[in-house]
Order: C-alpha cells, then sequence, then structure tokens
C-alpha cells in the first residue's frame, strides 16, 4: 500500500501511476489517504469544454452501486493537484474516483488469449451485462458508449461493468436514446465476443469486421465460421430497433444459451417480445388419429370393392353397393372427461438459480390440501433479482390430453402455464396454454380443444408480491390438471 505522497489531489488523493487507457483523459491509480485503499481517478481541467458533461453525468450515475457496476466514489468539481514544495499551482481539475479494480478487459482477454469466446459462455456473461443495465435503466442511468473496455473480468471471472458517466462525457454517446444506446452496445459487445472483431471500426485494438456485404448490416456469421444462426438474429435485433427494452435482450440471451447447450436440462428460457400470444392449438395426436383411420378405412373399402369387381365378372355386386352406401365410421375424437389428472410427481423448477427452490415443499401443491403450500424463497427485489421465472413441473406420468388448469395461489402472482412433451422445455417455441391474471389468486383456464403432454410446468414470472417479512415471494397452494 505504500505511496508517495509527493502529488496529491484535492489534500486526499496521492497519485501513483498513470493507468493506460481508451479516454482521451488521463487516469491515475491513486491512494485514498483517508480509507487507505486504492482508486481510480480520472482528471479533467475545469477549463476542458467536456468537464461540465462529465461532472453532470458521473453525478446521475453515482446512484448506481449495484455490485456489478465499477462504483463511481467521489465526484470533485474543482480540485488541484499538491505537490511536495509547491502547493500554489493554479491548476483545477474536475475529479472523477472510482473503484480500483484488479482484473482484464474484454478486449485484452481476446487479444491474450488469441481466441474468440466459446458461444454458450459469451451468452452467458453477456447476460450478466444486460441484468447490469436493465438495473441502471431502472434507475434512469444509461452507459450510452459500451465498449469492450468497459467489460471487465475480475481474477475470479466475475464480470464487471465500468464507464457509466464517463466514456459518453469525454468521448461522445452513440447515436440515438440512452435505452437504444445500450440495447445495441449489447449487440456490439455479442459481436466482438463471437468473432474478436468490433462490427464498426477498429476499437480498443481490436480489428474491424470485414464482409463481403456490400449493403445492409454486417452479420457476425459472415465474418467468422461457426457462428449460429440465432446469433444472428439476437444482433441482428438489437440494431433494427426490434428490442425495445433490456428485459427483451436478457429474454434472447437466455433463448439462445438454451439452444447452444449441449444438454437442456436445467435450462430454460425467457420469453421475447416476438412470443406468440396464446390461442387454444389444435391437438396433433387427434388430427393424426383422425387422418390415419380415415385413410385406413378408405383403402380396405376400395380394395374390398376392387376385388369384388374382379371375381364376379365386374358384375353389379349388391354387397359391395351396400357397403359404399353405408355411412363410414367417424374418427373418434378427444372429449373432456372433467377428471382430474393423478400426478406422479413434482419438482421444483429453477434453471436460473440453484436448482433447488424449496423443492422439498414441491408435492403439497397436490396433496388435497389448501392450508399447505410450496413458496419461493424470499427475494430482496419482486424481479426475484434478475432470474426471468421459477416455477413447478407437473410430471403427469404419461401424454395426457389437457383441457383446464386450475391454480389456488398464497397471493396474486403473475404466472404462465405451458403443456410440454418434455420435462427440458424450451419456452421460446413451446405454445403457452395459460396467462394467469395478477389479481386473482384462485384462477381457472381451460380450452375446448386439448393440448396434449406428460408435463405441466407452471413459471411464476418477476414481479413477485411482497411477503410479510417485507421481502418479495410468491406460492401455490394447490394445482389442479383438468382431463
Amino acid at each position: 500500500m505504500g505511496v508517495a505522497n509527493d502529488r496529491i489531489f484535492d489534500g486526499r488523493y496521492a497519485l501513483d501511476v498513470q493507468v493506460a487507457s481508451s479516454l482521451s483523459s488521463p487516469i491515475w491509480r491513486a491512494m485514498d489517504l483517508s480509507l487507505k485503499r486504492w482508486v481510480n481517478l480520472i482528471l479533467l481541467p475545469t477549463s476542458d469544454l467536456r468537464s461540465v458533461k462529465l461532472l453532470q453525468e458521473c453525478q446521475l450515475a453515482a446512484v448506481n452501486d449495484r455490485r456489478d457496476v465499477v462504483s463511481i466514489l467521489d465526484v470533485i468539481s474543482d480540485g488541484k493537484i499538491t505537490t511536495a514544495g509547491d502547493s500554489n499551482s493554479q491548476d483545477r481539475y474536475v475529479g472523477i474516483v472510482t473503484e480500483w479494480l484488479e482484473g482484464e478487459t474484454l478486449d485484452r482477454l481476446i487479444i491474450r488469449r488469441g481466441e474468440v469466446f466459446p458461444i454458450e459462455q459469451a451468452l452467458k456473461q453477456l447476460g450478466t451485462v444486460a441484468n447490469t443495465l436493465k438495473h441502471s435503466h431502472s434507475l434512469n442511468v444509461f452507459h450510452r458508449r459500451l465498449r469492450p473496455h468497459n467489460v471487465i473480468f475480475s481474477p475470479g471471472q466475475e464480470v464487471r461493468l465500468a464507464g457509466f458517466g464517463v466514456d459518453s462525457a469525454l468521448l461522445g454517446p452513440d447515436p440515438g436514446d440512452g435505452i437504444s444506446q445500450d440495447i445495441k452496445g449489447v449487440g456490439q459487445l455479442l459481436f466482438v465476443m463471437v468473432t474478436g472483431m468490433w462490427p464498426l471500426g477498429s476499437v480498443d485494438s481490436l480489428p474491424a469486421a470485414i464482409s463481403d456485404a456490400a449493403n445492409g448490416l454486417v452479420l457476425p456469421s459472415q465474418v467468422h465460421v461457426g457462428v449460429k444462426p440465432y446469433i444472428d438474429r439476437i444482433y441482428q435485433r438489437t440494431q433494427d430497433g426490434t428490442f425495445t427494452s433490456m428485459r427483451q435482450v436478457i429474454d434472447a440471451l437466455t433463448v439462445g444459451e438454451v439452444e447452444e447447450s449441449e444438454s437442456l436440462q436445467n435450462r430454460v428460457s425467457r420469453l421475447t417480445a416476438t412470443s406468440v400470444t396464446w390461442t387454444p392449438p389444435q391437438s396433433a395426436k387427434s388430427n393424426r388419429v383422425r387422418s390415419t383411420l380415415i385413410a385406413a378405412l378408405s383403402v380396405l373399402v376400395f380394395g374390398w370393392v376392387g376385388w369384388q369387381l374382379l371375381t364376379s365378372n365386374f358384375h353389379r355386386s349388391d354387397s359391395a353397393i351396400d357397403l359404399l352406401a353405408s355411412p363410414l365410421p367417424s374418427a373418434s375424437v378427444s372429449q373432456a372427461t372433467g377428471a382430474i389428472a393423478k400426478v406422479v410427481n413434482v419438482t421444483s423448477y429453477d434453471p436460473l438459480g440453484d436448482n433447488a427452490e424449496n423443492d422439498d415443499q414441491a408435492l403439497l401443491v397436490v396433496d388435497g390440501d389448501k392450508e399447505t403450500a410450496w413458496t419461493t424463497v424470499n427475494y430482496r427485489k419482486a424481479d426475484m433479482s434478475g432470474k426471468a421465472g421459477v416455477g413447478l413441473l407437473l410430471d403427469l406420468g404419461s401424454t395426457q390430453d389437457v383441457y383446464g388448469i386450475d391454480i389456488d395461489f398464497v397471493s396474486g402472482q403473475t404466472a404462465e402455464v405451458y403443456v410440454l412433451n418434455t420435462p427440458q422445455p424450451d419456452l421460446a417455441t413451446a405454445a403457452k396454454f395459460a396467462d394467469f391474471d395478477p389479481n386473482e389468486i384462485s384462477s381457472s383456464m381451460s380450452t375446448t380443444t386439448a393440448v396434449s403432454g406428460r408435463y405441466v410446468l407452471v413459471w411464476l414470472t418477476p414481479d413477485l408480491p411482497k411477503a410479510d417479512s417485507g421481502e418479495f415471494q410468491g406460492g401455490i397452494y394447490e394445482i389442479r390438471v383438468r382431463l
């Protein structure tokens, strides 16, 4: 911690060494003499026209104290550097003090490794970045100029985001409003992580993307082999205005992570804004049965008639006429029985957490007792601390035609229900059976056309109700699946 105290800014911060930076302003590692800790110190002369903007932006950004943000610790509007033997310096500076973080920026990591990120890893780490930005947007704080040097990997590979209030003030913001700037920035970070190139020219010592595309958007797959089509789609939607909120970006990144995973076990996707609103689908099973029966009967009838004609020297066969005159039997069509499905197992479904969301309580939702309940763990925030959801997976034991779902919630709760043929659901492609109104504690949803599947997923979405403890928690007393 030793540092020479021959240059001190504002009587508190002892300058140590100047740090290499992509910013057009000196950055120092400095010792906070009051708290005895290293900090980053950005200095800009007050005579610089950007100093007012830097001061304003950093004062606004300082409210963003989330752990995965490199926090602004102090903002000094008018300070000077004093040196040993010279306390009369006339130079005045705006000083921005941020955390000193040991780690490696995204651009340096790519250059050192000499290779791009595995797609699943890129999606996961960008999901952290997007969640950080979503929280920032809730505070009306925007980054406005995301670049590879803003993404910092700590020695434990924790992802931290730097540059709030600083980069846009010193280097100028990207075009657009705050939300669209950050959405485009996340897409461009995805581009660089899977290609090693920046899509809009050379940035942070990384090369510019080169493509044969004469016009339009350059896609990641055009400049790097092995990039999947869904990566192109995510990138394109971040750039063309399809995504209008950071929540939609998070959903898309999670869906992409599911698609990339070799095993979908313990994975789930978040619905994107382009998901289809639920309408009861026709039962594929019933349609196949009907078509197969009709085709089989047609073959039998016409084959028998042909045999009769051949064996009777083409004389009319009364039996054939009688058969043809008789109506064909109609194929059986599934109808609701009114029975309640026997659920053979219930497990908590928490692929975005620790996979054990009070799993020991899961069977309580089918015990017939409205006094017992499964609940989520307590969350500090209604948005489940950034998770897309958590739920329960009911196993019906075999494929069933589901006509209705009844749910008794502990309190008003937003929820979605899916009927599936796999215990590893991909909600990006699955059709929703129902949405539940957060204003109703007990709800029933039904359809006149069955949805076939062995598994029923009840998925509690963010916006949890507040519990008596002051934290946020969802819960379900009973679930009934009607056949």
